[in-house]
């Protein structure tokens, strides 16, 4: 009878963190892990730097120098961020575990050794609640170079799961064609993308647009399914990230997010979800990437072409 590609299904979650609130932050994950395994979802992807939230609102909303104002943020940060393994984290693997299914979130994951270091990570949890592992973004962008380490390749891997090998990235990191071979060079299959809040009036249109095209782009030229999940802003994010009046009415509520499966052609499986919270799932088969393997040209042939010039 030969092989068989089952159909399973996977989650993006569309939401907005509790901003500097790790333990809301985390029991509002769990609520939205909760909510994708009751739609039956297999494997579950979070928007970037979901706990405790992304500090690119905080930065782009202020119409003074925020430098100043930083210190006071950055503690807050610190005191809210994520030791892997840790408590935190205890309780994110619990949520995956009883939901049977692999989790990827966006975490500003404290280093253990040495104080103040953040990283901005995706947690990779197993569907028996174990870390698999964590990747830490390579480099940042804009205002994440005044808050973040970057990361190195050590942290950088393609997970196997019962369903399919699993891959991820954080934003402008797919603006950079080696990470993405790289991750197609050890057998990516599905992959989250992991993105913040761009909302509305804060942010100029092509700054979404750039979003769809980089995850399609990839999903097409790798061909795999890209789990592209995007944060949104709500009122608790401007009431936290802004200073004025006038600064709150700048921002769209609600907006930034566009949240989609999207298949190998490039083509959208499910949504986008650009306003309010929800979670976005679709279902899929390994078996539909391959006519587009059997037409392009094969991966494995690329890569040895890229060794035998480097060599």
């Amino acid at each position: 009878m030969g092989d068989n590609y089952p159909r399973f299904r996977v989650a993006a979650v569309q939401a907005a963190s509790v901003m500097f609130d790790r333990e809301r932050t985390i029991a509002k994950a769990i609520r939205f892990i909760e909510e994708a395994a009751d739609k039956g979802a297999a494997i579950i992807g979070f928007p970037e730097l979901f706990v405790p939230g992304h500090t690119n609102v905080w930065y782009a909303a202020k119409q003074s120098n925020p430098l100043k104002a930083q210190a006071a943020m950055f503690r807050e940060l610190v005191g809210n961020s994520v030791q892997v393994p840790g408590e935190a984290t205890d309780r994110l693997c619990a949520a995956a575990r009883r939901a049977h299914a692999c989790v990827v979130i966006g975490i500003t994951e404290h280093d253990a050794l040495y104080s103040g270091t953040l990283y901005l990570s995706q947690l990779f949890i197993s569907g028996s609640g174990e870390i698999m592992g964590v990747h830490r973004k390579l480099v940042m962008t804009a205002s994440e170079k005044l808050v973040y380490s970057c990361g190195d390749g050590s942290t950088f891997n393609v997970y196997d799961t019962p369903h399919a090998r699993l891959s991820g990235l954080n934003c402008g990191e797919h603006s950079h064609d080696l990470f993405k071979h790289a991750l197609l060079a050890m057998g990516s299959q599905v992959h989250v993308a992991a993105w913040p809040s761009f909302p509305a009036r804060l942010f100029p249109p092509d700054q979404g647009e750039s979003v769809q095209f980089r995850a399609r782009q990839f999903a097409h030229a790798g061909q795999v399914f890209v789990i592209q999940a995007c944060g949104v802003t709500d009122i608790q994010n401007i009431e936290a990230c802004c200073d004025s009046e006038e600064e709150k009415a700048a921002i769209d509520a609600d907006s930034g997010g566009g949240s989609a499966i999207i298949g190998p052609n490039g083509a959208y499986l499910a949504g986008p979800l650009y306003r309010g919270e929800g979670v976005v799932v679709a279902d899929i088969s390994l078996e539909d990437a391959l006519r587009g393997r059997q037409f392009a040209l094969e991966l494995r042939a690329v890569f040895n072409l890229m060794d035998q010039g480097s060599g």
